[in-house]
């Protein structure tokens, strides 16, 4: 459906945001974030709270999004997520069927320190956060990308944070 979309996942914290920024700067790329597209602040008045109610729903809105968003002859970064932290505070991965629409021409992931991503989000988010399910996260998206990858025939690139950025020079020129 989209085909024009590389999309980066990652768990929360590990620098996606930051750094899908950086290369859309650096090569005149669209930057789309999954949680403003499908309106996050809308559905959760706490943005600090990770946990989703409703997964099938907001990939619904995550897609009616994009479809409005994204237009033909242009290139685009969606940062987002394989998995999430559903209701219950439990890893759950992301519908396929999400990806299929998407559709995207490449998939990345990137991971980082576990003890350094938590760090980091207790200092920004200012509550604590469990080092086991955190790991259980960044371990679920690198498996669940990788499936991914397999099923739709894409090209799946795993990084850490710090060489993201040099490999995107050869990925997004």
């Amino acid at each position: 459906m989209l085909e024009n979309i590389s999309f980066v996942g990652g768990i929360h914290g590990v620098g996606k945001s930051t750094i899908c920024k950086s290369i859309c700067e650096k090569f005149n790329i669209n930057y789309l974030s999954a949680s403003e597209v499908l309106k996050w602040s809308k559905l959760n008045t706490d943005i600090k709270n990770k946990k989703v109610a409703d997964i099938s729903l907001t990939q619904d809105l995550l897609i009616n999004g994009l479809t409005e968003q994204v237009h033909k002859g242009e290139h685009y970064i969606l940062d987002g997520h394989y998995c999430l932290f559903n209701k219950d505070g439990n890893v759950e991965r992301i519908p396929f069927d999400t990806f299929q629409k998407i559709n995207p021409a490449s998939l990345h992931v990137i991971t980082g320190n576990i003890d350094e991503i938590k760090k980091h989000l207790e200092e920004r988010d200012q509550r604590p956060y469990n080092y086991k399910l955190l790991k259980e996260m960044q371990d679920a998206e690198v498996d669940y990308a990788n499936e991914i990858s397999q099923k739709i025939q894409k090209p799946l690139i795993i990084s850490t944070g710090d060489n993201f950025i040099k490999l995107s020079e050869t990925v997004f020129r």
